[in-house]
């Protein structure tokens, strides 16, 4: 951990997962109704100045906080990881045609769709333990915090007539719909993230064809083409490379 925690790739992951959601926070609660009552400020008596509005404030740190778990599961499961087949798939009938290994092949699609109910348990279960941890991450860590830059930010840039005291409102914006919102807003949340790794991850894993054919058969010098992918500086064009190497001695 202490290897991978301050290198670039792993901050550079924890930032776009943090920007993702808080960009899905915002569309998330301008897209709410009135009643639902998450907008900057929240009317006060009939003779008092518009408040700031805790609830906003406690959606987008339960967003961010689930960007930042999301950002460590995929680091931790390697999500970047591109698998690849190392061996035959058939070493007892290498005579097979391509249009029969294409037809046995399962679809991309089809192996999304086999994934899918053990993603949304998997999304399900985080937002679950996440929608109990996080109000009390809240209390005790951030929400000072998060309330004074929010309520300075305010002052600034959006409302002028906010109250002069800037006081921490004495109860928590805990409430059983709120919580109710968050939790929902996260399973959407964290399902996009989740399909959108599956479906990239699998479309990437094809095998490096085109109509049947190497991808290099095409080219007018196809060996050439082949030869600059194996000697490659990426580690992804030489096994890319290497694969399609694979398939050509196996089939072609």
């Amino acid at each position: 951990i202490k290897e991978y925690a301050l290198r670039y790739e792993t901050i550079q992951t924890a930032l776009w997962y943090s920007f993702s959601g808080w960009f899905f926070a915002e569309i998330f609660m301008h897209s709410a109704s009135t009643s639902a009552n998450v907008g900057w400020t929240t009317a006060g008596k009939t003779n008092e100045r518009p408040r700031l509005n805790e609830r906003r404030i406690y959606l987008l740190s339960y967003f961010i906080m689930l960007a930042l778990v999301q950002a460590g599961v995929h680091l931790a499961h390697d999500y970047d990881r591109v698998d690849m087949p190392a061996h035959k798939t058939d070493k007892h009938n290498t005579s097979r045609k391509p249009e029969e290994a294409s037809v046995q092949a399962p679809t991309p699609g089809s192996k999304v769709l086999s994934q899918m109910q053990g993603v949304f348990m998997r999304c399900l279960t985080r937002n679950r333990v996440l929608s109990i941890v996080a109000p009390i991450i809240y209390s005790i860590f951030i929400r000072r915090t998060t309330w004074s830059y929010t309520m300075m930010f305010a002052r600034h840039f959006l409302f002028y007539n906010l109250p002069k005291s800037s006081a921490l409102p004495s109860i928590g914006p805990f409430h059983s719909k709120l919580m109710l919102r968050a939790f929902y807003g996260g399973l959407l949340l964290s399902l996009m993230w989740e399909i959108a790794n599956l479906v990239f991850s699998t479309h990437v894993a094809q095998e490096p064809l085109k109509n049947d054919r190497p991808i290099t058969y095409e080219s007018k010098d196809p060996n050439g083409s082949l030869l600059t992918g194996l000697n490659g500086k990426k580690l992804q064009t030489r096994a890319f490379a290497f694969w399609e190497l694979v398939l050509i001695a196996e089939r072609y």
